[in-house]
């Protein structure tokens, strides 16, 4: 009998997918790549070995023997000026994220709602006035930028600044051949952060608010200044672009399919609708872990100090849990998507996500304008792979 060693496989290269296919139609990509080599080096991704199914995605994020987050090496410390807890493990993390928690706790979150609900209502009133608009500057980028502002605690940034600041971080998270150019931007970028955290901070001790730079400020043993301004830029590098095409993907699947709207209004229908937005189209599409320790996974030997990532877009239309996982349907059976990941690293805004989304925007925006679709002759262009959402949403309002 064969030494069962010898039955094992190196991790296929995949030479065909290109940049392009994955920022444009990366469905099409996950869907052959779940059916012929679920685990799988991509050149286009500078070698990366990506998982696909969700049975393999959900143990990236959740096998702690096997795979961690601890990675001093990557782009990402230098775009964000220092360790951030994305890129820890244990103890470290956890004292991070705690000091964080108390912020986004349920009872925390609900005192945020009325100030959500005005803040939705004033964007509404603008657009009372118009027949048509593209949703995503009219309403989905001031909202995000507005919600984020009263969570984080960055009551004087202004909107553009959140945007650009989360635009120079990310691209300087990807910075994988360390170009300085692009360096020099996120720096610039860390400088004005960590000048605006600086002076928050001396607020926020003053006047606490309950915000997550408030929480962090006034703990009794608080964390390194270093360290709350890394994890306020995780913050704002990801969430602001994370709940923008979250919310325009969700109202583009319910526009597309207006007999799924009578529903909504229905109890915990908004709910529903807000799930399936996240599963249909993930707004953050993949997850990076390395490889703590040496394992077999489908036959492939997976190495120590091997850096993959947990593609929890494919795994949210893994064929195995989802039927006709492409259509937008909120009469699915409930079944948990991958999009907030799992595990330990778990996203620490999906409560506040679904407060903003379920119980205030999208009720709201289809309340006052009942008669809201899709512009004529439009054609909604779906882009990105690091962050993936709507590039414009024309809609007429009445």
């Amino acid at each position: 009998m064969s030494d069962p060693v010898e039955l094992l496989r190196e991790i296929p290269t995949d030479t065909q997918t290109t940049m392009e296919m994955l920022e444009k139609n990366p469905e099409d990509v996950y869907a052959k790549l779940r059916k012929t080599t679920p685990i799988v080096r991509l050149q286009a991704l500078a070698g990366k070995v990506v998982f696909t199914k969700a049975e393999d995605t959900s143990r990236l994020k959740t096998d702690v023997e096997h795979f961690g987050s601890f990675d001093t090496e990557t782009p990402m410390q230098r775009a964000f000026g220092g360790h951030t807890l994305m890129r820890k493990d244990g103890c470290p993390h956890l004292r991070e994220r705690s000091a964080m928690e108390p912020a986004l706790v349920f009872g925390q979150i609900q005192q945020w709602k009325p100030a959500f609900e005005n803040l939705t209502d004033q964007l509404l009133n603008k657009l009372e006035a118009r027949s048509t608009a593209d949703l995503f500057h009219a309403f989905a980028v001031p909202l995000s930028a507005g919600y984020l502002k009263l969570v984080l605690g960055l009551d004087e940034v202004a909107e553009n600044h959140l945007f650009e600041w989360a635009s120079l971080l990310v691209r300087g998270a990807m910075n994988s051949n360390f170009d300085p150019a692009i360096f020099a931007l996120s720096d610039h970028a860390n400088t004005e952060m960590d000048a605006c955290f600086d002076r928050m901070i001396a607020q926020k001790m003053i006047s606490p608010d309950g915000s997550i730079l408030s929480i962090m400020a006034n703990e009794n043993t608080p964390l390194a200044i270093s360290q709350i301004r890394t994890n306020m830029k995780i913050c704002i590098g990801g969430a602001v672009l994370e709940t923008r095409d979250a919310l325009l993907s969700t109202i583009y699947g319910l526009l597309s399919h207006p007999d799924q709207l009578r529903h909504c209004v229905s109890p915990n229908g908004w709910r529903s609708c807000c799930e399936e937005g996240l599963r249909w189209i993930a707004p953050i599409q993949a997850s990076p872990r390395v490889v703590k320790k040496s394992l077999i996974m489908r036959g492939v030997l997976i190495p120590e100090g091997e850096t993959v990532m947990a593609v929890q877009a494919s795994a949210n239309y893994d064929e195995d849990l989802w039927e006709n996982p492409g259509t937008f349907d909120i009469h699915r059976t409930p079944r948990r998507h991958q999009t907030f990941g799992e595990g330990a690293h778990q996203c620490l805004g999906g409560s506040v996500y679904r407060l903003l989304a379920a119980d205030v925007a999208l009720p709201k925006l289809f309340e006052r304008f009942p008669a809201l679709s899709l512009a004529q002759d439009t054609h909604v262009s779906v882009r990105g792979f690091a962050f993936r959402g709507p590039t414009s949403l024309h809609v007429e309002l009445v």
